[in-house]
This record gives C-alpha cells, sequence and structure tokens, in this order.
C-alpha cells in the first residue's frame, strides 16, 4: 500500500499536464456499473468500505504520511487511524482501475497506439457518499532509452493523488504506458513490440491444478460510452468517441472478482491455505484476539454460546483481496476506427485463471486475455492480488476494546 521503491527520478521526466478531477459518488456508481464492477459491495456500500480500510491500517504506509505515525507499530496505527476511519461514515472505494482509465484519457488521444498500461494501486480513493473529492493528476513523458525503440513512440507515467485518512495529499496509483504516435505502422508495432509480449504471457497461459477458470463474454454499449465520457471530458457528452484500450482494461476487475468469489469455495485453494496457516504463532494470536472480540459480541447478547465457535471460525475465514497491479498489453491492429475492439457492442470473450501464488508473500498473480469471437487475442496481460485475513489481530483489538460490532461498525449495545 505505500508507494513501491524505485520511483522515477523526477529530473528525468518532462511534465506534459496536470489536471483537477472531482469524482462524485453518483459518477462512480455510474462508472462501477458500466464496467460491471458491482459484484464488490467495497464500491458501493460504506460499511463494507470501512471494514475493508480497517483491515489495511496495520499495515506501514497506510493512511498517507503522517509523522507521528512513522515509527508507529501496526496496534498504534490501527487505533489511530480507525477512530479517524470511523469518522468518515458514509464513503465508498473508487475501483482503481476505473479511476486509472479515466486519468489516462485525459492525456492520452484515442488516435494514438496504446501498445501496453501498467498500473500500480498504492492507496484506496475514499470517496464520500454526499460532495465529492478532488483528484489531482499529473502526466509525464520519460525518456525513452530501450534499445532499438521504434521511432514514434512515447513512454508515459502519469500518477494520480488524494486526501489520505491524516488529512495530506496520498498517492493513488502510478501508471506506465508505451504510445506511438498517430499514424506509426501498426502491423510493425505489432510485431516488434506486441507480439514478443504476447509470446511471454502466453508462457503463463496454463492455470494452477484445481484451480478456476472462467471465460466471460463482455461488451460496452454506446449509452456505457456516452456516460463515461461525461467524467472523462464534462461537457463532452455528444462527443462520438471510440471505446479504448483503459476502456477494455476496465472490465478485467469484473471477472477478476468472479474467479475471487469461487475461490473461496475451492477445495484444492483453501486445502494451500489452511496448510499454509496452520501451527504459525502469529495466526494462534490472531485467532485468539478474535476469539476475545466475538466474546464481547456474546457479553452484549448478540447470539447465543452455541454460536461462538461458528462465529469465529467466519470471522477468521475472512479474506481481504486487495487489486495490486494490472498488466495489460494490446494488440493496435485493433484499435482502430471501425475496428471491431473500438466499437460499442462488440462482444470480447475474457479468460481469467491463477497462474501463480505465493501465500507467503500473499501474492496471487492472475492471467488475463481478451479474444474475439475469432479467437484472436485482442489484449493479454496479468493481474496481481494481494489475498490476507481481513480481520487482523490488531483490528480484533481495536473492535474489541472501543465496543463497535464488525459487521454494523456500531456501537455494540444491550439487547433489551
Amino acid at each position: 500500500m505505500s508507494d513501491p521503491a524505485g520511483s522515477t527520478p523526477t529530473e528525468t521526466r518532462q511534465l506534459i499536464g496536470r489536471a483537477l478531477i472531482p469524482i462524485q459518488f453518483g459518477e462512480q456508481v455510474i462508472v462501477s456499473i458500466l464496467y460491471n464492477h458491482d459484484a464488490n459491495p467495497v464500491h458501493h456500500r460504506p460499511d463494507h468500505a470501512i471494514q475493508w480500510m480497517l483491515g489495511l491500517l496495520a499495515a506501514q504506509g497506510v493512511g498517507g504520511t503522517d509523522g507521528s505515525l512513522t515509527n508507529a507499530g501496526p496496534e498504534e496505527r490501527t487505533y489511530t487511524l480507525g477512530t479517524r476511519l470511523l469518522a468518515s461514515q458514509d464513503a465508498v472505494v473508487m475501483p482503481g482501475v476505473a479511476l486509472a482509465s479515466i486519468c489516462y484519457e485525459h492525456f492520452i488521444d484515442p488516435s494514438e497506439l496504446t501498445t501496453s498500461i501498467s498500473t500500480t494501486f498504492t492507496y484506496p480513493l475514499l470517496v464520500p457518499t454526499k460532495g465529492d473529492v478532488v483528484v489531482t493528476v499529473e502526466a509525464y513523458e520519460l525518456p525513452d532509452t530501450s534499445a532499438g525503440a521504434l521511432a514514434g513512440s512515447r513512454k508515459i507515467q502519469i500518477e494520480a493523488f488524494g486526501p489520505s485518512l491524516t488529512g495530506g495529499q496520498t498517492r493513488l496509483m502510478k501508471l506506465d504506458a508505451v504510445v506511438f504516435k498517430a499514424g506509426t505502422s501498426r502491423e510493425d508495432v505489432y510485431q516488434s513490440v506486441v507480439k514478443p509480449q504476447f509470446d511471454e504471457l502466453s508462457k503463463t497461459a496454463n492455470k494452477l491444478p484445481g484451480m478456476p477458470e472462467l471465460a466471460h463474454p463482455s461488451s460496452i454499449s454506446q449509452e456505457d460510452r456516452r456516460r463515461y465520457n461525461r467524467i472523462v471530458e464534462p461537457g463532452s457528452e455528444s462527443k462520438a468517441r471510440p471505446i479504448t484500450e483503459s476502456a477494455w482494461q476496465c472490465k478485467i476487475p469484473r471477472v477478476l472478482t468472479e474467479v475471487i468469489d469461487i475461490l473461496k469455495y475451492n477445495e484444492p485453494y483453501q486445502k494451500e491455505v489452511k496448510a499454509h496457516y496452520a501451527g504459525r504463532a502469529d495466526e494462534a494470536e490472531r485467532v485468539a484476539a478474535i476469539r476475545r472480540y466475538v466474546e464481547k459480541e456474546r457479553k452484549y447478547n448478540l447470539f447465543g454460546d452455541d454460536k461462538v465457535a461458528p462465529r469465529i471460525e467466519k470471522i477468521a475465514a475472512l479474506q481481504q483481496h486487495l487489486y495490486a497491479r494490472q498488466h495489460t498489453v494490446f494488440d493496435p491492429r485493433h484499435f482502430k476506427e471501425g475496428a471491431e475492439a473500438t466499437t460499442a457492442g462488440t462482444q470480447i470473450l475474457l479468460d481469467l485463471h491463477l497462474s501463480e501464488m505465493r501465500l507467503r508473500r500473499a501474492m496471487h498473480r492472475f492471467f488475463t486475455c481478451g479474444k474475439l469471437k475469432s479467437g484472436e487475442a485482442v489484449f493479454m496481460g496479468e493481474s496481481t492480488v494481494m489475498a490476507q485475513p481481513l480481520v487482523t489481530k490488531e483490528l480484533a483489538n481495536f473492535l474489541c476494546e472501543t465496543n463497535h460490532a464488525f459487521d454494523t461498525l456500531k456501537l455494540m449495545e444491550y439487547k433489551r
């Protein structure tokens, strides 16, 4: 969640533009519906969003750069930031990849050839259900130092900043893209730049044994696109704009959400997870903290003694899936005026499956591919998702000490 190491030195970047983008809850919902991202309640329900954020607060770097928390431990961070977060009850989480698309389309014209977009999400944007929040976007061009770079190539870097829990600005995401100027030979770009990357990504196309896979038909209607334009370019509702690469990238998380939902009940996956956590001292401490919290719920007569054990098991099993990085490579031959991929209503089949997982680092890598009905790949890439327990030891202790019920995040009261 903190800014990744190795950020590009500012002196090597040339600023090409800045923008202030107001994000309103009503418009955010439109984006979510547009890209079928409504399967995840975090993006629509304030209580889910706050639960989701509370599970992150123990990590160093979450919440912004508050000097008083620089050397704070997980417990102190959770208590300090958790109190502030509970004061923001009317907030939802903006899907990061949708925000990335909005930022990208502010600076990249559809006539340019986009060959790849790689986005790292560093902090979730909290959007109030009443009012709006302003996102600051900066776009830069980087020098292309790669050997044998084709003429007309541009390396674009875009960063978005928004308010943190500590009141200051924090980086929400960093996006790196490779684009080519309009008029560049699409075939040359495909053969020299895209095809080698497709070949490399195809090596991860074999899913892990026993893990689920999904082939999901997706499309973007003209009305969807018109509404989206209104957010990207206010006042341009009537402007005709083709479906873009970044628009298709927004479709990936919806299918990814479905795959993750299946993993909750996938026996081979759950077996791996249970084996990973079995016998670990930190896991025993976490479950003990959850047990103390559940005993507090029972004390407040929220349920009977026979429900204590199932409740502990249920809360301990809840996972938080943080969409951390999206890398997608596009075939520019399919993104020209009148092509199938740029035409509203065209159906593209999205294939997603788990290709790698390293539970020690909580990392899950998913292979992603979008194909036309002919079977030809329009784009290919990988998504990185960090999966970890939703209710940490620190969160369970925080809820227990403050007497907040996990399900509602309201103060617990005795039932009369």
